[in-house]
């Protein structure tokens, strides 16, 4: 079985057991990707809710607190951001979008550019700024919920209430503005390739950082390298490949593996 189908259908069978919630199966199970809980078909509380909850108005709720931050711990040193590459829903649907940007690139050239400027590394910080002003800092000092106006809280929850029960839907005080965030969500992950998962996604902001002492993480073997370059084109979140060693960005999804000529590149377990 090919590399890539083997995550794709990992992705697909985590899609269903995230959706059981619609069977009537109810597993009580954090996921460690962001999935919103007010989904009327998720078996899962999304762990920023769970964070923001625990927090809010500086009530501190350590049972909510710990438990999502345990899971995402956890599975964080055993496998550093691969569940952004193999499970994340969100990240499936970057991948069903990924070929767009791709494509724009080749015909503008100039876009190509914008994801290769020197600015571009330090956008990347947008998504902990994010995670610790947002998802932290506004649930306790004024009780304003990032996951209110999260695009994919509006993917996973409004939309599904909207259509599935629309007469139990309340709007609240935020929906224009999610509405206007998740339009917008839908223009980044069109232009650029894993745009969500770059520059804005709180949970990858917790991850990455545990690629630096995962015990699984990809090396490249850099004393043979012809530095083609091929693998980092190949790269949905725009790593230096040849230069990388355990970068907070890599979603292990093995692309790379695959693209290199030379079979430089390969998952490692410590």
């Amino acid at each position: 079985m090919k590399f890539q189908l083997k995550r794709l259908l990992s992705q697909l069978s985590i899609l269903f057991a995230a959706n059981l919630g619609a069977l009537g199966f109810k597993t009580g199970f954090c996921f460690p990707f962001f999935y919103c809980n007010a989904c009327p078909a998720a078996t899962s509380a999304c762990p920023l809710r769970a964070i923001e909850v625990g927090v809010f108005n500086g009530e501190f709720k350590w049972k909510l607190i710990t438990y999502p931050l345990l899971i995402i711990g956890t599975i964080g040193v055993l496998t550093g951001r691969a569940v952004c590459g193999w499970a994340c829903p969100i990240g499936l649907l970057q991948r069903t979008t990924g070929r767009v940007p791709k494509k724009l690139k080749r015909k503008f050239p100039s876009i190509a550019k914008i994801g290769q400027h020197k600015i571009e590394r330090y956008f990347r910080y947008t998504k902990y700024f994010v995670l610790i002003g947002l998802v932290v800092i506004t649930p306790i000092l004024i009780g304003f919920m990032f996951t209110d106006i999260c695009p994919v809280g509006v993917l996973t929850g409004t939309l599904p209430i909207m259509i599935l029960n629309p007469s139990k839907y309340v709007p609240n005080p935020f929906f224009h503005v999610a509405l206007i965030v998740f339009i917008l969500f839908f223009v980044l992950i069109f232009i650029i390739e894993r745009g969500w998962c770059r520059y804005f996604c709180p949970v990858g902001a917790l991850l990455a950082p545990f690629n630096k002492v995962s015990f699984l993480h990809i090396s490249v073997n850099k004393e043979e390298c012809i530095h083609c370059n091929v693998c980092s084109d190949e790269c949905p979140m725009g790593i230096d490949i040849p230069n990388m060693h355990r970068n907070p960005e890599c979603i292990l999804c093995g692309k790379c593996i695959n693209a290199c000529p030379k079979n430089l590149i390969k998952f490692e377990r410590i």
